[in-house]
């Protein structure tokens, strides 16, 4: 009789850990795109609480927050990646949330600048840079994109620390210059650098190269350097609450405040979702406005751009004249100024300027905006557009209208 081999004893199975963290665990892993889109979500409800002012200060100081913690976090999750092993116990559970947390901030700070940017945006130039963000705020959520590592996230770092310094710097100056945008840029250009010296120091990952640590957010300051040369990237931290043409603009101010006069050429009833006619008329004659104290409207007639008599020197005449009346916000004490470029649709030529901008100084403050008033003569009837220019000829916003010389429709009044 053959000898019975004995069975190699079994070790026993290892219990199954069916706690709450487990069951939470599969409950993640199971949906977690559904948690992907909730914390996307979060963070963009996150920031339609908070932001209300772009020169708030706990607003940019809990910006500027997160941007630490996303560095921290980065270098934190590629300093166990180095290791090659998760932390254990209560550190181990707060470490695996590492990643949501680390694109919780960056897309709260992407959703930010993706708000501010769309505030202060106009043109196709700037609509173009603002696809982009929105691409990026999306690859954020991707897990695909996720997975690339610190590479892209440093890459989103360096684009977020010149994003918040390009509306950080004005607000400190109280003024916009570009030489705040480029040193923006310099200073994003440095943290890349700056990161990767750090974390070669403490993670000894012959993987982490400046090719693949520093020169992916060189590239993003390239492109952002690119579409600051080209007028895409809008001009924080002013935006425009409002534009429109009128017939006239009368300003009447007081030792306490100042008020807005502005006749505009109503809709037709069929146009009701317009407050404003499409198209306007400016009047072969008009009335004199007279500019000694503040702004008077009189009954002197005035036909084109004759002086009007009896009235004193600086007196303007409102024939063939359309206005613009705006309302821009800026940050609380910020003293600059803002041009009106006026241009007209040339059949031939093209976008034709009417004359030089008109440049008025700006100040800052006001929750409803800075409100100001510029004007252009109606020579042709074809279609005219004016565009508010900060001083460094990037665009604030436009208006486009039709316009022709004919009788006017009678005004209506509205007081700002």
């Amino acid at each position: 009789m053959d000898p019975v081999t004995p069975a190699e004893p079994t070790s026993p199975a290892a219990p199954e850990d069916t706690g709450p963290w487990a069951r939470f665990k599969a409950f993640k892993e199971k949906n977690h795109i559904a948690f992907e889109v909730a914390f996307f979500f979060a963070g963009f409800l996150f920031d339609v609480v908070l932001l209300h002012r772009i020169d708030s200060t706990p607003l940019l100081i809990h910006q500027g927050v997160y941007l630490v913690l996303s560095a921290l976090l980065i270098f934190a999750d590629h300093r166990l990646h180095v290791v090659g092993k998760e932390p254990e116990g209560l550190l181990g559970r707060i470490a695996s949330f590492r990643l949501w947390v680390m694109h919780f901030f960056l897309g709260t700070l992407l959703n930010a600048f993706m708000v501010f940017y769309f505030r202060a945006s106009s043109g196709l130039l700037s609509f173009i840079f603002l696809l982009a963000l929105a691409g990026l705020i999306i690859a954020n959520e991707l897990p695909r994109f996720r997975k690339q590592g610190p590479v892209v996230r440093i890459a989103m770092l360096s684009f977020a620390t010149t994003s918040f310094l390009a509306y950080l710097l004005p607000v400190i100056a109280g003024k916009l210059a570009p030489w705040q945008y480029y040193l923006s840029i310099v200073i994003g250009s440095c943290v890349t650098f700056g990161l990767w010296k750090v974390f070669t120091r403490f993670n000894k990952d012959p993987n982490w190269t400046f090719k693949r640590a520093v020169v992916p957010g060189l590239v993003v300051q390239a492109a952002l350097f690119v579409f600051y040369l080209f007028g895409a990237i809008p001009p924080v931290p002013l935006s425009l609450k409002h534009i429109d043409v009128y017939a006239h603009v009368l300003a009447e101010k007081t030792d306490k405040k100042a008020q807005y006069l502005l006749e505009y050429q109503p809709a037709p009833f069929w146009q009701f979702w317009r407050k404003t006619a499409s198209e306007y008329v400016a009047a072969p004659t008009g009335v004199c406005l007279n500019r000694g104290e503040g702004y008077a409207r009189t009954d002197i007639a005035c036909e084109d751009d004759k002086p009007c008599e009896g009235l004193p020197r600086g007196s303007l005449c409102s024939a063939k004249r359309v206005w613009t009346f705006v309302r821009l916000f800026a940050p609380t004490k910020f003293e600059d100024s803002v041009k009106f470029a006026w241009e007209m649709d040339d059949p031939k030529k093209g976008w034709v300027p009417r004359n030089k901008p008109f440049e008025t100084r700006l100040s800052g403050g006001n929750e409803e905006g800075f409100h100001t008033f510029a004007y252009s003569t109606i020579s042709e009837a074809t279609t005219y557009r004016v565009r508010v220019l900060s001083k460094d000829d990037r665009e604030i916003g436009r208006l486009t209208f039709d316009a022709r010389v004919g009788e006017q429709p009678t005004p209506e009044l509205e007081i700002d």
